[in-house]
């Protein structure tokens, strides 16, 4: 309630939201203090304010718990369309909440090679014995959880995989685009060192907005969106050029 109290009201008092629900200054320090923590907002001194959330990119934490069901029917169908190229010999996951959920499917497919600058793929796939880990190093960024700068480019210059699985913040004309430059530079080197490129976008991906191009749409080979994709979007893709998967959700 609190976040959605700031975001609607762009910035909002500690003492006017401990008034609105009636709880303690302190509790509201501590629940904004989390709130802040996992990029849902800003805490300043006074209260906290929105995120402009064209402009930046949330912490992982908090995109990590976003479209779950979507990210999930992205992550198998993007997994199949790959098994049925026999490309899953060694493959490279960049820092996408959606990727993650290949993890699980991965690790019954060992053995096989894994590429990633994701802490916590790097993590999930530490253990497995079927499995060769390949950490791209660099500059750690906590808040994705994932390291980068040009050591990491450059690291990846020097890799070659059979498939890399990506997301991106937003896709918009043809492209895909993120707001940090040196993250558009990295996720650039995650493709050119692959052999098929497979983009993971759910519908809220174009819906947004962000500055730094990182390729069109037609340098992917496979683009997987969620069911809830807006029809003109789906072919805007197929506009591009590019092959067009459709996720369907898994009913229980």
């Amino acid at each position: 309630m609190i976040a959605e109290r700031v975001r609607a009201q762009g910035s909002v008092r500690i003492d006017a939201l401990a008034e609105e629900f009636g709880v303690s200054a302190m509790t509201i320090h501590r629940d904004l203090d989390h709130l802040h923590s996992r990029g849902v907002l800003r805490k300043v001194r006074s209260g906290a304010e929105a995120r402009p959330s064209e402009a930046f990119e949330h912490h992982h934490a908090y995109r990590a718990d976003l479209n779950v069901p979507q990210k999930r029917a992205i992550a198998a169908a993007a997994l199949r369309w790959a098994a049925d190229r026999g490309a899953l010999q060694a493959v490279a996951l960049d820092d996408s909440t959606t990727a993650l959920h290949l993890v699980p499917a991965l690790k019954e497919r060992g053995p096989l090679t894994v590429v990633s600058n994701f802490l916590p793929v790097l993590t999930a796939f530490a253990t497995e014995p079927e499995v060769r880990l390949t950490a791209v190093g660099g500059e750690f960024v906590p808040e994705f959880a994932s390291f980068g700068g040009s050591s990491a480019v450059a690291a990846l210059a020097d890799l070659h995989y059979d498939v890399v699985f990506m997301s991106v913040t937003a896709v918009s004309d043809g492209a895909c685009f993120h707001p940090s430059r040196a993250t558009a530079d990295l996720k650039r080197a995650f493709l050119r060192s692959a052999e098929l490129r497979v983009l993971l976008a759910d519908h809220t991906k174009f819906t947004r907005r962000a500055v730094h191009r990182i390729g069109n749409l037609a340098e992917f080979d496979v683009v997987v969106v969620d069911a809830e994709t807006d029809p003109a979007d789906v072919d805007a893709v197929r506009a591009a050029g590019v092959e067009l998967v459709v996720a369907e959700e898994a009913h229980p």
